[in-house]
């Protein structure tokens, strides 16, 4: 086992336009009306009143989970363990609860919906849709979140604390009081999870792992270019994709991709709005590992946030002669 680093061996997504994880790549897309289909994603008793973001991962992680075969099954409820990340899940729902409250009282929420007022609830479930005992934990942040939850992940791992982790990212677009030219991200994407083995790639899709840092907004640049240098380090991969917005954080970390793509690294900006979630660097993650690669290659994913959180997952890609398409979610 490689400390930090994990193997995936599962994948699994739902997103407006999105068929599989060969797709996860693609541009977000906003959601149009009906683009998610619970009673084809999750057929059966107990879903139906559950909030659309928790929809949207229980729906992903089912497609991880069949994705990876019986391994899940096969792993004691005590070594299971799951790490969400999101930022504006569940957020329309908190303002429509808030109005309930102020409007009618406390008394009137509706009882389907009152626990996803603690932002864990929806790893909560996710936990109890798959038998994960092992431990649970939510992480919310804007942009990286997402990367966050695979270190988080790698961590336990490495520690003994679970044999197989699902990892999972998740977003709902805002209410239209809420956002303001951006914030409408929507749909979840979840990566199973295990110790990384020797050998080519390390598991079906490869391997990753994750680390974070931060930078002051006002840092100079002296700091900056001493933070990416920790964040990044000394052997660039081939590859990164970046997620960025245009504040000073953003544009520090652009600034130095351009001296990385300078040293030959392959570099693609994904831009961010100002309320971004977390959902798209993960996406980015999946999209890596689902592509063809004839022979082992080695990416990355960067996720900064505006308010000077940085993330880094370096991908190392199993050899495969086509796109990987995985279980195909729900379009």
């Amino acid at each position: 086992m490689s400390a930090g680093e994990l193997a995936v061996v599962g994948m699994g997504i739902v997103a407006p336009g999105v068929t599989g994880p060969d797709d996860a790549s693609a541009p977000a897309r906003e959601a149009a009306p009906g683009w998610f289909r619970a009673d084809v994603a999750l057929p059966g008793r107990g879903y139906r009143r559950l909030p659309d973001a928790c929809k949207y991962l229980l729906a992903a992680s089912r497609l991880a989970v069949r994705d990876a075969g019986d391994r899940f099954a096969e792993t004691a409820p005590d070594d299971r363990g799951a790490t969400v990340a999101m930022n504006h899940a569940g957020a329309a729902l908190l303002e429509e609860l808030d109005g309930v409250i102020t409007r009618e009282g406390a008394a009137e929420l509706p009882p389907s919906a009152a626990p996803f007022i603690a932002m864990s609830s929806f790893a909560g479930r996710l936990s109890i849709e798959h038998g994960i005992t092992g431990f649970s934990l939510t992480l919310n942040s804007p942009v990286t979140a997402g990367l966050e939850a695979l270190a988080v992940a790698a961590r336990a791992v490495a520690a003994g604390r679970a044999r197989t982790v699902l990892v999972g990212a998740v977003e709902e677009a805002l209410s239209p009081s809420q956002a303001a030219g951006g914030g409408w991200e929507a749909g979840a994407a979840v990566l199973q999870c295990e110790p990384a083995t020797e050998g080519p790639g390390g598991g079906p899709y490869g391997t990753c792992r994750a680390r974070g840092g931060f930078l002051r907004p006002d840092a100079g640049a002296g700091d900056a270019a001493a933070t990416f240098a920790r964040l990044t380090g000394d052997d660039p991969p081939a590859r990164v994709e970046a997620v960025l917005d245009d504040s000073a954080v953003g544009t520090a970390a652009a600034r130095w991709l351009d001296r990385m793509a300078a040293g030959g690294c392959e570099v693609a900006v994904v831009p961010a709005d100002a309320q971004a979630g977390c959902l798209t660097p993960l996406r980015r993650v999946m999209g890596l590992l689902a592509r063809e690669h004839p022979a082992p290659a080695r990416c990355a994913v960067l996720a900064a946030s505006a308010l000077g959180s940085l993330a880094w997952a370096e991908v190392r890609v199993a050899p495969r002669g086509t796109p990987a398409t995985g279980h195909r979610g729900t379009d």
